[in-house]
């Protein structure tokens, strides 16, 4: 029988290509957490013991969806030991997720993004990188890992050689993108081979710092708006134009069934919106 730092190492090393690794990393710290609250080995947890480990993650205040991701990443561990043979079944197969309410993605509408945009004229970079996320709907992970060398000027394509769940994909940019990108580089005089990088010029922008900027035009302007916000209105201005769901799919780079359905849902509801405007 494998000890659980064994079996622990040996899901990491396993999942290490094929999630992120934030994602691994919180996989981590939940079955951790659960082991510490109920101060057992991993092959004697129950059933029991997972469900008041959700109980008391309830009444400690912590989200549904905090808590869903925390059991989710119990689930797939124990998962794992049992293709393993650490252990005969799963003691979390039978525990259930709790209910989270599925709300639409938050998007800008035209007016919105039109203020974001007025609000960082003379920024270059800080317009490229908004013109960037918007065009393409990138992560902001996959922004800063980007480097030069990626971005295809002719065809107007630029390659994700490591996207979410370590799949690579490609995505478009526009011209008016394409110029303000343009215009930052220009600017630069580093031999670093990242699209973006900070302000030492030392290395690649972080992710912290762009997340920081948003911040502060979250408060400037009065509206919810972040990284992931542009990339929803990515998804849902291409349905505007009347751009398949399928598509769209394709180019956000989702392979996964809940995905599908809240970008589904996202779709349905801003083809409606346009029903409405039109009729």
């Amino acid at each position: 029988m494998l000890t659980h730092e064994t079996c622990r190492q040996q899901f990491m090393d396993e999942f290490a290509f094929r999630l992120e690794d934030k994602t691994l990393d919180l996989h981590q710290k939940a079955v951790e957490q659960l082991l510490d609250y109920c101060g057992k080995l991993f092959n004697e947890i129950t059933p029991k013991d997972i469900r008041k480990w959700v109980l008391y993650l309830e009444t400690e205040g912590y989200k549904p969806v905090t808590i869903k991701t925390r059991l989710a990443g119990v689930k797939l561990f124990y998962r794992y030991c049992v293709e393993e043979q650490s252990i005969k079944e799963s003691p979390a197969a039978s525990v259930p997720f709790p209910f989270v309410e599925d709300s639409l993605p938050k998007y800008l509408e035209i007016e919105q993004l039109e203020q974001l945009r007025k609000l960082v004229e003379g920024k270059v970079r800080d317009r490229a990188i908004i013109e960037l996320l918007y065009a393409t709907g990138i992560r902001i992970s996959e922004l800063v890992q980007m480097k030069k060398e990626d971005i295809d000027w002719s065809e107007r394509i630029i390659h994700i050689p490591r996207g979410k769940r370590k799949k690579g994909r490609i995505v478009l940019f526009t011209r008016n993108c394409g110029q303000y990108l343009q215009k930052y580089l220009d600017q630069r005089s580093d031999d670093l081979p990242y699209l973006f990088i900070n302000n030492k010029r030392t290395n690649s922008i972080c992710k912290r710092f762009i997340q920081y900027k948003f911040n502060d035009y979250k408060k400037e302007l009065g509206f919810h708006v972040t990284p992931h916000t542009l990339r929803h209105t990515f998804a849902a201005h291409l349905a505007m134009k009347g751009m398949p769901l399928e598509c769209i799919q394709v180019l956000l780079g989702h392979d996964t069934p809940h995905q599908t359905q809240v970008y589904a849902r996202l779709y349905s509801h801003v083809r409606k919106q346009m029903y409405d405007q039109l009729m």
